[in-house]
């Protein structure tokens, strides 16, 4: 669901909507600093970072749908519920994003206020809000997981809803399409999103409230959590699908280049216009070089990059709200 750079190139008032978009997110993002700056402990760093690490490996790794499109964890659905709160996905999706975008090629720079605003607002949310009501009624895993779902697929229409506005791709096309896609890939949000969110309750208790029981040590939490990003991160070089994921295959669909369920061949290219920013990341389609040890070590560099920059931000953002306290 990463937008590229290349869909501003559609409309000549394309590169002022990016700026548009870029200036709403950046206002999320401020609130989402000054929700952390209120709410953030030494423990939430801990597993805000955790999380940035996991959010980042999975969205590095396409798995296979059976459709002939792959699709990856959007992580703003699970980032809310395991925080408590929406601003804490756009906090870490932000980050997520931009290192993607300036260092690895994936999404655009232009695009950054579109992703952030989809994966981290939209889905945040949504996912937040429809956890909090569903938890009433079924067991939180259950509603984790369809939270998960729908968090994916409201994005995913509000994604088409851009692409279309810029002219990339009618909406009459990318909405259904996106629609469909995304109520598939976002199946794999959701099981992923109940999975994580039951293991992060039971290891650590008092996210959910419950401070009788006892949780996993901080520093063991933060070691079992970056092997285990590690882990996908290295899978995903070996394992992850090569089919396009649901907004490209939405725009091979849209040029007559790929039926919505047929598989694709390979030989596809998405994506006509001019790329007005043409960013040169230094390590594009998480690689260094063509080999898979490049691979695996682009990916390690991204998980921990994440891992640390999150760090970094939420620790200055608390010292400087528990520097005001005083």
């Amino acid at each position: 669901m990463h937008i590229p750079d290349f869909i501003f190139g559609y409309s000549p008032y394309g590169i002022a909507i990016g700026v548009v978009l870029c200036v709403i997110a950046l206002i999320l993002v401020i609130l989402s600093i000054n929700w952390a700056r209120k709410n953030l402990s030494e423990s939430k760093i801990v597993i805000l970072a955790v999380i940035a690490a996991g959010i980042f490996a999975l969205q590095a790794f396409n798995l296979p749908t059976g459709f002939g499109v792959s699709g990856h964890l959007v992580g703003g659905a699970l980032a809310a519920i395991v925080l408590g709160s929406p601003f804490a996905a756009i906090f870490i999706l932000a980050i997520v994003l931009i290192i993607q975008a300036l260092i690895f090629g994936d999404g655009g720079v232009l695009a950054l206020g579109a992703n952030i605003i989809n994966m981290g607002a939209v889905a945040g949310f949504t996912g937040f809000y429809s956890y909090n009501l569903l938890k009433k009624k079924i067991p939180f895993p259950a509603a984790g997981g369809i939270a998960g779902w729908l968090a994916c697929v409201i994005a995913a229409c509000l994604c088409a809803v851009e692409i279309a506005l810029v002219g990339a791709v009618p909406l009459t096309v990318g909405l259904p399409t996106m629609f469909i896609y995304h109520a598939i890939i976002g199946v794999i949000e959701g099981i992923i999103t109940g999975i994580v969110i039951t293991l992060i309750f039971k290891a650590r208790p008092e996210l959910t409230g419950n401070s009788e029981k006892s949780a996993v040590p901080l520093k063991k939490f933060l070691a079992i959590g970056l092997v285990i990003a590690v882990v996908i991160g290295v899978g995903a070089v070996f394992f992850a699908s090569s089919n396009p994921d649901g907004l490209d295959s939405t725009f091979l669909v849209n040029e007559g280049q790929k039926e919505i369920f047929a598989p694709a061949t390979g030989d596809e290219v998405a994506g006509e216009a001019n790329n007005p920013i043409n960013w040169s990341a230094p390590m594009p389609d998480y690689a260094l070089g063509d080999s898979p040890i490049g691979a695996i070590a682009a990916l390690i560099i991204g998980i921990f990059a994440a891992l640390a920059i999150i760090l970094v931000a939420a620790k200055l953002v608390h010292k400087k709200s528990e520097a005001d306290k005083k």
